[in-house]
């Protein structure tokens, strides 16, 4: 860069001009004696007021040596702003005639700087130089000048300036002390240092060791932040190149203070190289690392234009540490977790590169306990939005979560909740509501062996976006329990209270260990297929279990109704109401069934299935109730149909019996003795075999009325038969009698017609 050149040119020139005129001086004039003259030119050429107490002294060849104690520099009416007891500059006379500079030494004791930033941003360093008509033409021509010339003929004359050699053997500033206000950003710095540097030569390392104290605080004082520091490196100066390079540096720091949560926080930073070049505006260090609190972190760096459009790029690895004794160190509380062991050894592998505006992450490696985890990041940060990819196993949720606390029996007496109970309701919100609506990217995440709330998945898949309090997940996958589970959710905070729209499809999951695991029921068994839509709203486990809302049509094939045998609850009550002894050792403890269906109907957590129906052999199922998920409870009956065919003497059916539905109620927690859950409607049981009863003795009667109407009607026919032959024998009869007078009367008539006939002739 022009300004570093022209610094070192200055530097040297001026260091040049002082060693030629301290030589002449040493000479002729005793430098004592003009004390007063030198106070009065300061003061009208620069409007800095000396403050020259003690001797000045100086030597000369081969060394031209200047000494200054007591010296004191203000600038204007301020006080003043550098003060120093003693000062100490020799240099060589003859290596200056070969643009050579050779120093013995720079020893400034006991230096106090005195630094004041105003309002305005006013420094009281700044001089505020008298105007003259001499200063005025000067300026005016150096206008003129500067109208034909431009910057890049200038940084072309100065790169054709060879900069002298210089080598200063030792320069020392010893208990240096800086005070430094700043009423813009209300800040208060102190600062104690002392400084070495040895052997020091263009292009060549030369050591340097500096020790500083460092006091932050407001500007009465308070809130205050203390650094204590050591750096040791080997530095590195080429002119020529306008660069710096610093070797095998080494950093010390303790800080503590009231706003650090460790009493102490002590810290080593390293390096191997760090090289800053300063026309590119370019930094790479190297072999970087930094350890504190039991963390270790190895980094290398390269940052790129860094002062006019910053761009980087690094790679991190934190080693194996352990979270818990970093909190604590902290004195951050831990929070409860099931798992003692929990949150003991983390790791991390980062590399990134990016610049203001966006910043990409690839990949990340990060090592929580058992979990391993895999992932890429691109942030933009204006504004801030992410695009993330995350892949990982073996997570164990539960293990830092607290320990599941039992429910607190609730009495009907006191229906109001305290404002204490409301604020530890509030504590424990389900939902980081603030956290979500701050949330603006996407999120696409593979995970297997989860386990969380005692669910074991095989693995987790979703792709997710956030913006503004809206949170939608398509798809949200899971396989687990032998089946897999497809379903969309939607989760709006936008407003006051967190909603949740779920469509779930479940395909062949094992019913049974689920529920087992996630609520400690085992009431069920079977391979389920579900699919439907759901709705709830809350930010408490409890809140929406009493809000969930929907319709879902539920299948279970193969399955088993566990712990509650409903052939044995029928017969029970078969062989209650004859008053017989049933042997129950012949039932299983289950009863298992080929389908059940149902379509389930939930309003206020309250889970309704008309309809249901179980199919399986020896039984015929159908049922209707309620499930309570927010009392974890169900009010169920069902009428099962059974053949009776192969069951004991008590339990024997006919044919008439074994065409009956007979009721059972399954009623209780989900916590209670599955065999005692559900038990035969013995009062259902008297009225189904009253009215069979009733249904037998009127089927009796009408066999009977039946039988007599058929006695009539033969009776009936017979006497229609007896008369009809009755009838029938008197026709003949008459018949046979006419038929006789006819035959008698033919016979007289013929007989008369021959006696006429006779007559005639």
């Amino acid at each position: 860069m022009v300004w570093f050149k022209r610094f070192i040119y200055f530097v040297l020139i001026l260091l040049a001009l002082i060693g030629l005129a301290l030589a002449y001086v040493g000479l002729f004039v005793n430098p004592n004696d003009f004390k007063d003259e030198l106070k009065n030119v300061a003061l009208e050429k620069a409007n800095v007021r000396l403050r020259l107490e003690g001797d000045i002294g100086w030597s000369f060849f081969p060394w031209l040596g200047l000494e200054l104690e007591n010296i004191g520099v203000a600038i204007g009416s301020d006080p003043e702003i550098v003060q120093f007891d003693r000062a100490e500059f020799g240099l060589a006379i003859l290596p200056l005639l070969e643009q050579k500079i050779q120093v013995d030494k720079v020893n400034l004791v006991n230096l106090k700087a005195h630094l004041h930033k105003n309002a305005q941003g006013e420094g009281n360093w700044q001089l505020q130089l008298p105007s003259s008509s001499e200063a005025d033409a000067n300026t005016a021509s150096v206008k003129d000048g500067s109208n034909v010339s431009s910057s890049s003929e200038e940084t072309s004359q100065h790169s054709q300036i060879n900069i002298p050699d210089i080598h200063l053997e030792e320069l020392r500033i010893e208990n240096a002390q800086i005070v430094y206000r700043d009423e813009q950003t209300q800040q208060r710095i102190e600062a104690d240092l002392n400084l070495q540097l040895q052997d020091v030569q263009w292009d060549q390392a030369w050591p340097m060791v500096m020790e500083a104290s460092i006091t932050q605080s407001d500007l009465q004082g308070n809130q205050p932040l203390q650094v204590e520091a050591s750096i040791n490196s080997q530095l590195t100066v080429f002119p020529e190149r306008e660069s710096l390079l610093l070797d095998a540096l080494v950093v010390q720091a303790s800080v503590s203070g009231e706003s650090i949560p460790a009493s102490l926080l002590e810290a080593k930073l390293s390096a191997v190289s760090v090289a800053m070049d300063l026309p590119q505006e370019n930094v790479l260090i190297d072999g970087f690392a930094l350890s504190s609190m039991g963390i270790h972190l190895d980094a290398k760096v390269q940052g790129f234009e860094v002062l006019s459009n910053p761009q980087f790029s690094a790679t991190l690895s934190v080693g194996t540490f352990n979270p818990r004794t970093l909190l604590t160190a902290l004195q951050i509380p831990l929070p409860d977790m099931a798992d003692a062991t929990a949150l003991t050894k983390a790791s991390a592998n980062v590399a990134l590169e990016g610049s203001l505006d966006e910043v990409t992450v690839q990949p990340i490696s990060i090592a929580l306990d058992d979990t391993k985890i895999e992932a890429n990041a691109v942030l933009t940060l204006s504004p801030l939005r992410w695009d993330v990819s995350i892949a990982g196993a073996n997570l164990d949720l539960d293990r830092y979560l607290p320990e599941p606390l039992e429910a607190e029996v609730e009495t009907t007496t006191n229906t109001t909740e305290s404002p204490q109970a409301q604020a530890n309701a509030a504590a424990t919100d389900l939902i980081p509501v603030e956290l979500i609506r701050g949330l603006n990217g996407h999120v696409g995440l593979i995970f297997d062996d989860i386990k969380v709330k005692n669910l074991a998945i095989d693995q987790l898949a979703l792709d997710t976006n956030q913006a503004n309090g809206l949170v939608t997940i398509a798809p949200l996958e899971a396989s687990l329990y032998q089946g897999k589970v497809s379903s969309q959710l939607r989760l709006d905070v936008r407003g006051n209270t967190p909603k949740i729209e779920i469509e779930p499809s479940i395909e062949a999951v094992q019913i049974q260990p689920l529920l087992n695991d996630f609520m400690a029921m085992d009431k069920i068994a079977g391979s389920t297929f579900l699919s439907g839509d759901l709705t709830s709203q809350g930010n408490s486990i409890d809140a929406l279990m009493s809000s969930l809302q929907g319709d879902l049509l539920v299948e279970i094939k193969q399955g088993a109704l566990v712990g509650a045998n409903l052939t044995k609850s029928v017969c029970e009550g078969i062989a209650s109401i004859r008053k017989e002894t049933l042997n129950t050792n012949q039932f299983g403890d289950d009863t298992p069934f080929e389908t059940m269906r149902f379509p389930a109907h939930i309003v206020d957590g309250q889970i309704s299935t008309p309809g249901l129906t179980i199919s399986s052999a020896g039984i015929q199922v159908t049922g209707d109730g309620t499930i309570a998920l927010p009392t974890q409870s169900l009010n169920y009956q069902v009428n099962v149909g059974i053949t009776g065919s192969q069951l004991d003497d008590a339990c024997q059916v006919n044919e008439t019996v074994s065409q009956l539905t007979f009721p059972v109620v399954c009623k209780g927690a989900f916590s209670d003795d599955p065999a005692g859950l559900c038990r035969p409607d013995l009062a259902g049981f008297g009225k189904l075999f009253a009215n069979l009863a009733k249904q037998e003795a009127a089927q009796k009667l009408a066999e009977e009325k039946a039988k007599l109407k058929a006695q009539l009607k033969q009776k009936e026919a017979d006497l229609k038969a007896e008369l009809q032959a009755k009838r029938e024998a008197e026709e003949a009869r008459l018949k046979a009698e006419l038929e006789a007078k006819r035959e008698a009367e033919e016979e007289r008539l013929k007989e008369k017609l021959k006696d006429k006939l006779k007559s005639l002739f």
